[in-house]
């Protein structure tokens, strides 16, 4: 006897529905077991725009000091770190939109900081005057404590 259609629709759907069950599982626990991993590709970064400023970080954490720098004014950014808690990178720039049309238009510098040990330690940011001479300094304090 053969089976209706009808009843092979109902088969059907049966033997779907654990096998779409199972996936959805599958599904659910990837996605607990992925999210750790997920979550730390999307953890925030502190960027710091204004100085002085103070920051409490972890070892291994960082921050980045983003400042506003205009090449065209003949002044230049020097940082450097004090202390062992922490070190800073040299500084990258980034060039202003061009599209703007704006001529001497200003860029940004950004240092990255990285908390390697607790302690304190304090990032000297000096804007040096065309020609040398005695420069403005601010300073990020770095904050290193052990979790």
């Amino acid at each position: 006897m053969g089976a209706s259609m009808a009843d092979t629709q109902a088969m059907t759907r049966r033997l779907r529905t654990p096998a779409a069950l199972g996936l959805t599982v599958l599904a659910l626990i990837a996605s607990f077991v992925l999210a750790p991993s997920a979550q730390a590709a999307r953890k925030p970064t502190l960027v710091v725009t204004q100085l002085p400023a103070q920051v409490r970080l972890a070892p291994g954490e960082t921050v980045q000091v983003t400042l506003s720098t205009n090449r065209t004014t003949g002044y230049s950014w020097q940082a450097k770190a004090t202390g062992s808690a922490a070190t800073v990178s040299r500084g990258t720039y980034q060039a202003p939109d061009t599209s703007t049309g704006m001529v001497g238009a200003p860029g940004t510098t950004t240092w990255t900081v990285k908390a390697v040990r607790a302690g304190t330690s304090r990032v000297n940011i000096v804007a040096t005057p065309p020609g040398g001479g005695a420069g403005d300094t601010q300073t990020l304090t770095v904050i290193v404590q052990d979790c």
